[in-house]
């Protein structure tokens, strides 16, 4: 279909793909590594026409090069599952096998041929592996969005970096055109001296046997960067109140004692003990969770309080339980 279509309107194409070819020969002036990030480097570039090596398991990131790679490929779900790697075996000299997992542990497998600038899914230059412009997204366009500034053309190279990632560039160019037809929608040919390209740089990095699962490191670089983020620590003072002794001691036998499904609101100091703010799904759950707090240390009193019991819009149930350890209550009596 896209051959019939090429022939028949070939005396427009053959009018049109040079000022293209020019276009990407402007962007292609640009050096490869403008804007890259010092610590990516050096570069592991293919020889001569062959592509840079390609395979390894990555760590998935809402990147341009995690997106272009491999979620774009994975079909559309109306409650999109998280990604956490994406696998690439083969020769990126003849074609690429993609595999894409999810965190609950699916996988979606796809295939990426090397074709030319026109054809396929990329082709290979000076070492570096092109995305033919046609497949690339426009997902991350806001990133240098702008005044004045619409990106009209897309280009994307990819090549291995430093200690086993996939660095990528992502150029973004602008223009004014020449329109000389506009019969059957305007058409027009750039012209050179408006042409304003901006672009990004994203990597993958890779994913080692054995390392632990990237949803696991990701959730805990999460929790070490909100104890640094002061709108985070505020708003867990206004909820919690100003910390006082003992009280991360406390949170942490709650958490020891948690059942899979609940959510620890709060830790709070009340009446020589602390009231903990619950939200949970079923009630054998908190069940469970009393059973477990009791059985985590000396634990002079755990009740459930009345009139606090209510439910989310969600359909889970919040309650509020009083615990007082055996430490504090022999403190009370002395």
């Amino acid at each position: 279909m896209r051959e019939r279509h090429l022939h028949s309107h070939g005396s427009w194409l053959s009018f049109t793909l040079l000022p293209f070819a020019f276009l990407l020969a402007i962007v292609a002036c640009k050096s490869d590594t403008d804007g890259m990030p010092k610590a990516w480097r050096p570069l592991e570039l293919g020889d001569d026409w062959r592509c840079p090596a390609m395979a390894g398991r990555y760590i998935y990131a809402p990147e341009p090069i995690s997106w272009q790679l491999a979620g774009r490929h994975v079909p559309w779900d109306s409650v999109p599952a998280e990604l956490e790697y994406f696998a690439i075996a083969g020769s990126a000299d003849t074609a690429l096998h993609v595999t894409v997992g999810y965190v609950d542990g699916r996988t979606h497998e796809t295939r990426l041929q090397k074709g030319t600038p026109y054809a396929r899914d990329y082709h290979c230059e000076d070492g570096w592996l092109h995305v033919r412009a046609g497949e690339i997204s426009d997902r991350f366009d806001s990133e240098v969005a702008g005044l004045g500034f619409f990106a009209r053309a897309h280009a994307m190279r990819i090549a291995r970096g430093k200690d086993g990632t996939l660095v990528a560039r992502l150029d973004r160019t602008d223009y004014e055109e020449f329109v000389v037809w506009c019969g059957d929608g305007c058409k027009g040919f750039p012209l050179p001296w408006t042409f304003e390209t901006r672009s990004t740089w994203s990597r993958a990095e890779p994913w080692a046997e054995g390392a632990p699962r990237p949803s696991a490191v990701a959730k805990q670089r999460e929790e070490a960067r909100l104890k640094r983020d002061p709108v985070y620590l505020e708003n867990q003072r206004l909820e919690n109140g100003e910390p006082v002794a003992g009280q991360a001691e406390a949170r942490k036998r709650v958490m020891a004692a948690l059942v899979p499904g609940m959510l620890v609101r709060a830790v709070a100091p009340r009446d020589s003990g602390w009231h903990l703010s619950l939200e949970f799904e079923e009630m054998p759950q908190l069940v469970t969770f009393m059973e477990r707090l009791t059985q985590s240390g000396p634990v002079a009193e755990v009740k459930v309080l009345p009139l606090y019991r209510a439910k989310t819009t969600n359909g889970h149930w919040i309650d509020v339980v009083y615990v007082r350890y055996e430490r504090q209550a022999q403190s009370q009596r002395r």
